[in-house]
């Protein structure tokens, strides 16, 4: 019995090993046009620095929803939403919600197979709401500010119509009212998947 399993177990490597490598083969033939259109949703991680005058990092979790436009093999425009969330702030039992709206210019290189990487600048306004949050007088509440994400990460093509986003990786700048410098510089790391329309 313990051979029978052995045998399979070993056989169902070797096939999986097969099948990897042919799909592999078969997937920069799928893959090589840049897409018209693609929607995405990815996870997200954010390493936030909200208090001023040190780090005082704590994490945050939540998603991002985008929508890009190509208008040309390598350029295009994203319109993005995104929601973080960390509770118990530092043990403080304090909350925070920082969702964003961005849009901007985003750069992709589409010639390597089905790899994309790609880099680009979104801006808009973010919103904060929690306990943690504080408007411009300093009481607990919701405030808005202006918000810009840089940064660029790696799509990966697995068929002509998806992806996934192996890792995207953006330095995160927020402008709430402190008391201080009124900026705040924070980390954000995304995965996903993506849907594409059309092609170039």
């Amino acid at each position: 019995m313990l051979s029978l399993i052995r045998y399979l177990i070993r056989r169902t490597v070797r096939y999986g090993l097969v099948l990897g490598l042919s799909l592999l083969s078969v997937v920069p033939a799928l893959a090589q046009g840049a897409p018209v259109a693609e929607l995405g949703a990815d996870y997200s991680y954010v390493r936030a620095n909200a208090p001023p005058d040190g780090c005082g990092c704590f994490s945050m979790h939540g998603a991002n929803a985008w929508f890009a436009y190509n208008f040309t093999h390598s350029f295009g425009v994203v319109a993005e939403v995104s929601s973080q969330r960390a509770s118990d702030i530092g043990g403080s039992g304090q909350d925070l919600t920082l969702t964003s709206y961005l849009f901007g210019p985003r750069y992709s290189w589409h010639k390597s197979g089905h790899f994309a990487p790609f880099a680009q600048v979104l801006l808009g306004g973010a919103h904060a709401s929690g306990s943690f949050a504080s408007d411009s007088s300093g009481f607990a509440g919701s405030s808005n500010a202006f918000a810009v994400i840089a940064g660029g990460g790696l799509d990966i093509g697995i068929t002509r119509h998806f992806a996934v986003r192996a890792l995207e990786a953006d330095y995160y700048r927020t402008q709430f009212t402190n008391g201080l410098n009124d900026r705040q510089n924070n980390l954000r790391l995304s995965a996903g998947v993506i849907f594409r329309f059309g092609e170039k």
